[in-house]
């Protein structure tokens, strides 16, 4: 048993990369937001690699004259030599039967060997349209094993009702194959295995006109820029996603129970355009704010949304998104509007922001290719006019153009987030951008007045392995976390590390370059990965000295913060002249008045009070009073 779950598994991971997986090896750090995926049919599998070169390809000359509506392929002899895309790699290009438009079906009869340690299972054929979509065909995707053994389909099967797979349109008439490894053992152009002897045969036809509603262009990824959809009922949607790319229609709902979109197609349809690809989709009221979302179904991967958890309130205007996993929806505050997991259930929104509009999308997957939303109890509608975000009270903060180059990894060299267009501990700044390089550690100061408010965060932010750090001004320790969901960051004071407001120092680091103390201890453990954590390490109790562990660059980030705010030009260092109210470098009638107009305030970061002790009194027209002067 351990043997044949063994071979699925590698099968799904060498899959995931059509041919750069690593055979047997187990990464040091497994993707906490990946989903690992077991095809249902592991022979074929859908893939889409975008458009062919058809130069690249040989027309066939060893077949079967077209029998009606299949063509017949002799395989004998084609090597299989290294992993798609290898200039080496034996591709072939296949007419179809004059009148057919689409590759409807398909079987193998064939003998394939398999030079150890190369595998049985990592000898495939990428067959596709022109435009990259198709499948990988693997005879022995169940052998993991070297040797010869030979495999049959018993016969054409059609991709719809044997494989619930959907026909592959054909736009210029022709099918593109190329042999190649799922791994790589003999690089360069060694040979890992061999077709020895058999027939792929490819079976084609015609498939009943689409009738839904095409994707005009590209649909816009916000409620203001939806795609209109034509009045009536709507039944299907047909579309594109592109890389890192969200599609939204206006739809109207008639009757909430009666609504269902999917991506999963009716029992027996099939359409040339079916997604097959990890969908999600959500849906959005008249005001752009969550309503309802799935990301898979009980069936796999594809996406279904209805009203049976009562998340759709009645009839009116909404907007329905898809998007490619994972990318998905924050709010106003840069926050998520529905968590990540859990994937298989419909859910109404259950994120931070699970009361906001939708104003932007985070994650940047790669292109999902095409796909059809099947609707019931849906109208087509035109966008309305939803509310705005209120204007952003946030300031952002680059690296470079505020912060003049590079921030610093040391308490004493962190870079300070202060502007003089904005008020210390009182202008909220977000987010803070900026370049990750080869074993750097970017440190900002910065001040938070309400530690339960805090928040930073590079979900959506980054596309490498983050880690985020808090330090306090004397370089202890804490908060931290490395993985939030995926293999981005995120603190906030959930397991109250930070208990009082102040000056601290936010760091950003790429994994796997850790904090340390003067005697080179972690001031925190390296696991878990995925929770927030006060310091736990064997330095826990000791402040930053150093930075372990050699990493490369990681490049630009994005850190989204909440409750996080500029602090004076001074940072974690006390002002110059005690009692500057105002951070102009003196003390003068101007702070003394400040102290006055505010004598009798409670609360962080109050004007006037000059030694943060949370109210404006005596002791702060004191410190005002002794120091009138300083500064000239």
């Amino acid at each position: 048993m351990w043997r044949a779950l063994s071979i699925v598994l590698v099968s799904a991971l060498a899959l995931s990369g059509i041919g750069f997986a690593q055979k047997g090896l187990v990464g040091e750090k497994p993707d906490p937001n990946e989903k690992l995926s077991v095809p249902q049919n592991l022979q074929i599998v859908p893939v889409n690699v975008g458009p062919r070169d058809p130069s690249q390809y040989v027309p066939y000359s060893d077949f079967y004259p077209a029998s009606g509506g299949t063509v017949t392929l002799d395989v004998s002899n084609t090597p299989s030599y290294d992993g798609r895309g290898a200039s080496c790699n034996i591709r072939r290009v296949v007419e179809a039967p004059a009148g057919k438009a689409a590759w409807t079906g398909i079987g193998w009869e064939v003998q394939l060997t398999a030079f150890s340690p190369s595998w049985l299972s990592e000898i495939a054929v990428l067959v596709t349209n022109v435009n990259g979509e198709g499948y990988v065909l693997r005879p022995g995707a169940r052998d993991g094993s070297a040797g010869t053994r030979s495999y049959s389909s018993n016969g054409v099967n059609d991709l719809c009702n044997v494989y619930s797979l959907p026909p592959i349109p054909l736009p210029d008439g022709r099918l593109y194959l190329e042999f190649f490894e799922t791994f790589d053992d003999f690089r360069n152009c060694g040979q890992d295995g061999n077709w020895d002897s058999g027939t792929l045969t490819f079976a084609f036809g015609n498939v009943p006109p689409f009738t839904g509603y095409e994707e005009q262009g590209d649909a816009g990824e916000l409620p203001e820029t939806a795609q209109a959809t034509p009045s009536g009922a709507l039944t299907a949607i047909r579309g594109t996603l592109g890389a890192a790319d969200t599609d939204v229609y206006a739809i109207y709902i008639t009757d909430p129970a009666a609504f269902s979109a999917s991506t999963l197609a009716p029992q027996g349809v099939c359409i040339p355009g079916q997604a097959t690809f990890d969908t999600q989709l959500f849906l959005f009221d008249a005001n752009g704010r969550g309503v309802v979302h799935n990301d898979d179904t009980g069936s796999g991967e594809l996406s279904r949304i209805d009203n049976s958890t009562g998340c759709i309130p009645g009839p009116g205007l909404y907007y329905l998104a898809i998007t490619r996993f994972n990318r998905d929806p924050i709010g106003c505050e840069d926050e998520r509007i529905w968590n990540d997991t859990p994937y298989g259930a419909m859910r109404c929104p259950d994120g931070p922001e699970a009361n906001s509009r939708v104003k932007s999308w985070v994650g940047e997957p790669s292109a999902g290719g095409s796909y059809i939303i099947f609707l019931s109890g849906a109208q087509g509608a035109n966008p309305g006019d939803p509310n705005d975000c209120p204007p952003s009270p946030y300031q952002p903060w680059d690296e470079t153009s505020n912060g003049g180059g590079d921030a610093g990894d040391l308490v004493n060299t962190a870079q300070i987030v202060h502007s003089s267009t904005a008020t210390p501990c009182e202008t909220l700044v977000s987010p803070i951008m900026g370049t990750n390089d080869a074993n750097d550690v970017d440190l900002f100061v910065i001040c938070i007045t309400d530690p339960a408010r805090f928040v930073a965060t590079t979900v959506g932010g980054a596309t490498w392995d983050t880690q985020l750090w808090l330090f306090r001004c004397d370089g202890t320790g804490v908060v931290f976390n490395d993985d939030s969901g995926g293999f981005q960051s995120r603190i906030d004071n959930s397991t109250n590390c930070i208990q009082q407001p102040g000056i601290y120092i936010l760091g950003i680091s790429r994994y796997n370059r850790d904090a340390v103390d003067a005697n080179g201890q972690l001031i925190w453990n390296n696991t878990p990965f995925g929770t927030i954590r006060c310091p736990d390490g064997p330095g826990a109790n000791n402040p930053l000295a150093g930075w372990t562990g050699e990493t490369a660059s990681g490049g630009a980030y994005t850190i989204r913060l909440r409750g996080a705010y500029f602090v004076r030009p001074s940072g974690c260092q006390e002002p110059a002249c005690p009692g500057d109210a105002n951070n102009d470098g003196r003390v003068n009638n101007a702070d003394l008045l400040i102290a006055l107009f505010n004598f009798g305030q409670s609360g962080f970061g109050l004007p006037g009070d000059v030694n943060n002790d949370g109210t404006v009194n005596n002791a702060d027209l004191l410190i005002v009073l002794f120091n009138f002067g300083c500064g000239g």
